[in-house]
């Protein structure tokens, strides 16, 4: 079996689960996700992804009776039941029961989760990116499923054959399309601060920790455009891809001057990862 489903009380495979119309993640995007990598019966940094889950829930105002606890119980029951070794994992919470209208009152909730084979490549080569401006409305720190501008910025850079896309605004690097982007000058490591331009990513935060361990220093400050292609390293980091450093932007090549540290700093950040599927 390659790929499992839930939604709201039903298991089966992910092409028999049905989404009624009412669900308003069809209509308006009304929703909220997260994505994680798993084994077997364990989510990596599952408690820290599915409190993000929540507090974007909140934040759009979404009721619902799910603590962390109890979606952690049907999220490993539900990885169970795929009976995959090694996946990624999609939980999504949203309003629901609702006739089509733009006002979210008196909707109840959807709970969908798939799970879908997947290995990470944790010897991925150095990344190709694409810079975009970042027009995005300014709710990024909340994980929803409104994701057209990513999913245009992401078309756009495999077209042009890059890897990923990295958005500017007003001069400033934000983050990627579908992940977190940080630097490396003279030894220490800059990244935008969280704020409503970037989501707080959770791999982000735990290279931040594992830079501190190191004695590297730390600066969440934003920076601009000039600093990203004059940065002795770049380093892109997101759930799936942990960590992988950058070797073009628009066709420039940057980083590729501090190889030691960006390979220490991998090795400490990876072992989370080796301790997990263990």
């Amino acid at each position: 079996m390659s790929s499992f489903a839930y939604y709201n009380g039903t298991f089966d495979k992910k092409e028999n689960i049905r989404i009624p119309l009412t669900d308003r993640s069809i209509f308006f995007g009304d929703a909220v996700y997260e994505a994680a990598i798993g084994c077997y019966d364990r989510i990596l940094w599952e408690e820290e992804h599915f409190d993000r889950l929540l507090l974007s829930a909140r934040a759009l105002e979404i009721k619902h009776p799910y603590s962390t606890k109890d979606l952690t119980e049907i999220v490993h029951e539900v990885a169970i039941k795929s009976m995959l070794k090694s996946y990624l994992i999609y939980v999504q919470l949203s309003r629901t029961h609702s006739t089509r209208k733009h006002s979210a009152t008196e909707c109840g909730w959807g709970l969908l989760i798939t799970v879908d084979e997947f290995e990470p490549n944790l010897e991925s080569p150095p990344m190709k990116l694409l810079t975009e401006e970042d027009f995005r409305y300014g709710f990024c720190n909340v994980k929803t499923v409104n994701l057209l501008p990513a999913v245009l910025a992401s078309t756009k850079a495999e077209n042009s054959g890059c890897d990923e896309a990295v958005f500017i605004k007003d001069g400033y690097v934000t983050e990627c399309a579908k992940s977190n982007i940080s630097i490396i000058k003279r030894g220490r490591l800059v990244t935008h601060p969280n704020s409503s331009r970037i989501l707080p990513g959770i791999t982000r935060s735990h290279l931040l920790s594992v830079c501190t361990e190191l004695g590297i220093e730390v600066s969440e400050q934003p920076f601009t455009k000039d600093e990203l292609f004059s940065a002795d390293e770049v380093l892109v980091t997101s759930s799936t891809k942990l960590l992988r450093s950058v070797s073009l932007i628009d066709n420039i090549p940057v980083g590729g001057r501090n190889k030691e540290l960006i390979h220490t700093i991998r090795r400490e950040l990876n072992k989370d990862y080796f301790l997990f599927v263990k």
